[in-house]
């Protein structure tokens, strides 16, 4: 921790001129919003392929049951995501909702 520089007051002409830079600033170039980071893309679509890599190798290493086994499987953790997570965005509007009717109906009590 830097003692000195606490010591000092923030808003003296010296410490203000300390922290000032003769440098100009740089101009940042403007990003689009509608930009595609096609890095982000690449990674994916690599990611993808590998998955689908490993999955082609099992299942030709593993019986057909084994693979009607893991699908199953992994299809069952891919709904119970989305309704997790359609569930948890539901329950957080609903008490959005409900604080919004609670706070409604103490402002109609009041006025």
């Amino acid at each position: 921790m830097n003692t000195q520089l606490m010591n000092h007051d923030v808003h003296s002409p010296i410490f203000i001129r300390a922290k000032t830079s003769n440098d100009k600033p740089k101009a940042e170039p403007t990003k689009s919003s509608r930009s595609i980071d096609w890095r982000r893309i690449i990674e994916l679509v690599l990611l993808l392929s590998v998955v689908a890599g490993a999955i082609y190798f099992i299942s030709k290493l593993v019986t057909p049951q084994v693979v009607t086994v893991i699908g199953i499987f992994v299809g069952f953790l891919v709904v119970r995501f989305i309704v997790r997570t359609i569930l948890r965005v539901t329950l957080t509007l609903l008490s959005i909702l409900f604080w919004l009717a609670v706070l409604a109906a103490i402002l109609l009590f009041v006025f």
